[in-house]
């Protein structure tokens, strides 16, 4: 039986995948024999951790979490208490037992829950814990679940994973064409910069929505590079955005200008961000990368990806 499909606005990225749509992959995870405690096992040998308390330490290392923070949130989370004189105890026989596997799923940041999901699932597949086709039916479930919720991730079909699209709206509109623009194989080295910001904004760490930034205006400069190569326009001594850009929208030696000029604003979108996030040192401050500055730079730069593609030969 097949749920009735729901069309409902999209949620902000931050929290998208809430309490419920966790539950309801979980739940069907325990239906085909996988419950919580053997997911985060499977997760801790396909990233070499040793149990509960090295995933925790690990995620909160990664994330720029306090240390000990999340375990903290899961003890709350199990008992409703505040802080008590025991509370190192409860955490070494309850947080990290396998009592608190649920509740550690229900705490990770959201790119990590789908990412234990992920690699848990394959490893269970190579163990012989569960067949094929329950893994494709397990990921089509959890697609559809964070479909309906609203949710900017989908599952990506036989591959086994959970990719980030954003708003859906947005995705359709912008980042497929940039996807179909980029599959033009002189387009290569731009594709795989594109598709690894993609990659970077699903997993979604701080440092990784930084990078995706980066890799964004990255894609952009290889594109308008390509330009060069197919209309015979020597480079300029400078590979930035604005210097590419601007050899292509000029009349030097002669030559006629490729881009308008009034293209400006719009092709070099994705490197104002990259240039005050992304490509200098932070100095003194901690550089914090919203999500929604990432997701941005990723639609800038695919429509301007997009539109360049228009003018290969």
């Amino acid at each position: 039986m097949h749920a009735v499909p729901l069309d409902r606005p999209p949620r902000p990225s931050a929290g998208a995948v809430t309490d419920a749509v966790r539950g309801a992959i979980l739940a069907e995870a325990l239906r085909r024999g996988l419950p919580a405690p053997v997911l985060l096992a499977f997760h801790a040998e396909a990233d070499y951790h040793a149990g509960l308390r090295y995933i925790v330490a690990d995620v909160e290392q990664r994330y720029g979490m306090p240390s000990g923070s999340l375990a903290w949130h899961v003890a709350r989370r199990m008992f409703s208490f505040e802080h008590p004189s025991n509370y190192q105890t409860i955490i070494d026989l309850e947080v990290f037992a396998d009592e608190g596997a649920g509740p550690i799923l229900l705490e990770l940041p959201e790119t990590e829950f789908l990412t234990v999901i992920t690699s848990a699932l394959k490893v269970a597949f190579r163990n012989g814990r569960i067949r094929a086709q329950e893994v494709a039916d397990l990921y089509e479930y959890a697609g559809e679940a964070l479909r309906a919720h609203g949710t900017p991730y989908r599952a990506s079909g036989d591959d086994w994973e959970f990719e980030w699209i954003g708003d859906p709206t947005q995705y359709e509109l912008t980042v497929q064409p940039a996807l179909q623009a980029l599959a033009d194989p002189r387009l290569a080295g731009a594709q795989d910069e594109f598709e690894d910001a993609l990659l970077k904004r699903r997993r979604g760490t701080p440092k990784e929505l930084e990078a995706a930034i980066g890799k964004a205006a990255s894609a952009v400069e290889s594109t308008l590079k390509i330009l060069h190569h197919e209309h015979n326009t020597p480079l300029p001594k400078s590979g930035e955005l604005g210097s590419l850009f601007g050899r292509l929208s000029s009349n030097d030696s002669g030559r006629k200008a490729l881009l308008p000029g009034w293209l400006e604003h719009l092709v070099l979108a994705a490197g104002g961000p990259r240039n005050n996030m992304s490509s200098h040192g932070q100095g003194p401050t901690i550089r914090v990368v919203p999500e929604e500055l990432a997701d941005a730079s990723i639609a800038a730069a695919a429509t301007a990806i997009t539109l360049l593609a228009h003018y290969l030969p």
